[in-house]
Order: C-alpha cells, then sequence, then structure tokens
C-alpha cells in the first residue's frame, strides 16, 4: 500500500470509520448529484464535515471518496458554491475524473462541526490522497482495498478519533443535564407560544394520522413548529415532543417528514418505532434568524423526546 494510499481505493474503509463516527452514510447514498435542482435536497440549517464520492449508479456498493471538506455555511450553501467552482463544478464539466466515464457524484454530510469536524477533516487529509484535494485530475479504480484489510495494514490515530468522539459525547451529556423533559414542561412551552402570539389552536383538533393530513398545511410558507401527543382531540394534556424550522413550506416539510426513514418523525411514528398517542402539529409565523433563535432557546431549555442527536439519528427516550 503506498503513504499515503488514494482515498478512491479506500472507499470500504473511509465508510467504515464513518460508521465508527456514527454518521449517516446512507442518507443520500441513492441521490446523485447532477443538477441544480438535487442541491436543494442538501440541509439549508446546517453544516459540517462532508465528503464527495463517486460511483457508477445509485444502487451500487462501490464508493470512490475524491473530496473531504467543512463548511460554517449550510451544506446546501456550500454545495452550491461547489457547483460554480469547485468539484461539482469540475465534475459536471466532465473535467474529472478525466480517465473514467460514467461515475456520479454524491455526498456524505455528517453531524460533526466545528473544531470536531476540523480535527476529524485533518485525520483524513493526514491519512488519504483525496484526488482533488492533491491536484489529481484522474482516480485510480485498479483496485478497492476491503475495509478489514485496510484497517490491518494502515496506521490510523483510532485513540485520536476516539478522544474527538468522547468530547462530544462528554458536551451533549452536559446539555442533558441541564435541561427538564419537554413532555413535563407542555404547559410552559405553550404559554411561551402564546406570549409569542402564536396561533396554538390552529390546527389543535386535527390529527395527523397520513399523508392526506399532511397537505392541509400551508404550502406557501414555513417557519418554526413544534410537534406534540395528546391523548384525543379534546384533551388540554400536550406533550410537545419535536421543535424544528422549515425553510420550505410548512407542507413541503411535513411530507419529507412522512417519506424520510432516517429523520422523519411521521416515518417513525407510522411505523411503530415511537408511539403513544395522536400526533398534532404547531406551525408559527416566525421564520429565519427569529425562527432558529426560538428553537435553540427550546432545545437549551427542554430535552425533546424526539430530536436529532449530534449523530444526526432521532433519538428517542
Amino acid at each position: 500500500m503506498e503513504t499515503p494510499p488514494k482515498a478512491e481505493k479506500c472507499g470500504p474503509f473511509v465508510q467504515y470509520v464513518l460508521d465508527e463516527l456514527n454518521c449517516n452514510v446512507d442518507l443520500h447514498d441513492e441521490e446523485k448529484i447532477e443538477s441544480e435542482e438535487d442541491l436543494r435536497k442538501f440541509s439549508g440549517h446546517h453544516g459540517g464535515l462532508y465528503l464527495f464520492y463517486l460511483k457508477p449508479d445509485p444502487q451500487s456498493e462501490l464508493r470512490y471518496p475524491v473530496y473531504v471538506g467543512v463548511t460554517k455555511q449550510s451544506f446546501k450553501e456550500r454545495f452550491q458554491r461547489h457547483a460554480k467552482h469547485g468539484v461539482i463544478h469540475e465534475v459536471w464539466q466532465g473535467r474529472f475524473p478525466r480517465n473514467v466515464c460514467g461515475l456520479g457524484l454524491y455526498a456524505y454530510c455528517t453531524h460533526y462541526h466545528g473544531e470536531a469536524a476540523k480535527k476529524i477533516k485533518s485525520i483524513f487529509l493526514d491519512t488519504f490522497n483525496f484526488a482533488q484535494r492533491t491536484g489529481r485530475d484522474t482516480i485510480d479504480t485498479s483496485e478497492i482495498y476491503p475495509a478489514e484489510w485496510t484497517k490491518n495494514n494502515l496506521v490510523f490515530p483510532w485513540d485520536e478519533l476516539k478522544k474527538i468522539v468522547d468530547g462530544e459525547d462528554e458536551e451533549e451529556e452536559k446539555k442533558k443535564k441541564k435541561a427538564i423533559p419537554s413532555e413535563k414542561g407542555g404547559p410552559f412551552i405553550r404559554f411561551l407560544l402564546d406570549e409569542l402570539n402564536c396561533n396554538i389552536s390552529l390546527y389543535d383538533k386535527e390529527e395527523i394520522r397520513g399523508v392526506d393530513d399532511v397537505k392541509k398545511f400551508p404550502a406557501h410558507y414555513g417557519g418554526l413548529y413544534l410537534f406534540y401527543m395528546i391523548p384525543d382531540p379534546e384533551s388540554d394534556l400536550r406533550y410537545p415532543i419535536y421543535v424544528g424550522v422549515a425553510k420550505q413550506s410548512f407542507k413541503e416539510r411535513f411530507l419529507r417528514q412522512t417519506e424520510d426513514k432516517f429523520n422523519g418523525i411521521f416515518h417513525k411514528i407510522w411505523s411503530g418505532e415511537f408511539t403513544g398517542m395522536g400526533v398534532y402539529a404547531v406551525c408559527t409565523h416566525y421564520k429565519g434568524p427569529a425562527a432558529k433563535t426560538i428553537k435553540k432557546l427550546l432545545l437549551d431549555s427542554f430535552d425533546f423526546p424526539l430530536k436529532r442527536d449530534r449523530r444526526g439519528r432521532l433519538r428517542r427516550e
């Protein structure tokens, strides 16, 4: 094995490392990036560590990593810049890779950001030769090293990686200890929304049972929203379970929540992974920075049973 090895030859091991970091490597794995429209599916709310890779078709198990980066912007914004003068642009223009045809571009988007993301990026760059990081306009597809073989033959800083993960875990645990369960804070959260002049009663009697129920929500604007559970439509008990911000319309965002098997709230509830009572929604008029600020306040103060944990997964407690 050459030193450092070409990243495209170590695709299985790169995926193995991301798995060990509890990143959702399957989130966009069948979504080829071939047009500006395809960039809209990536998060417009957060950024962090990401990798670009090539593969023959959406169902292929072959993955050739070609670039690793970190963005302070959202993934969507950063990828739009890549489409103008970056990796995506080079692929679309046919300038990369010059020696292989028929490969599509895909992305791993991780939940790591800030210092943790920078440290993981440094580890990857110190360990592998990424084509689009070292000025190569070709990739080597002559051989793929199996993950287990690479693990046994490559010097990889697992201890350093573990420190990064442990540091993230400690930070998450500290935040969790400061918060109270959102279900217990239901009356106060309702009071807060009242004080913010949100129309909390608009959909208060309309349980969301299926896709048709989702279609009633506004299709022309989005913003801050909460999902909560109640025993029945006439009950005064409300148990908040999730808070989010939709840059899309509420209808579009909620429809995605029905389809996304990884982070879809409705998909989790309707498939029986998170059950209890009927689910309802509050759609507010707050959007942009104001919506993000209120969401952060709620997440810092309350421990919602359904939310993206630091691994990007829906935590269920």
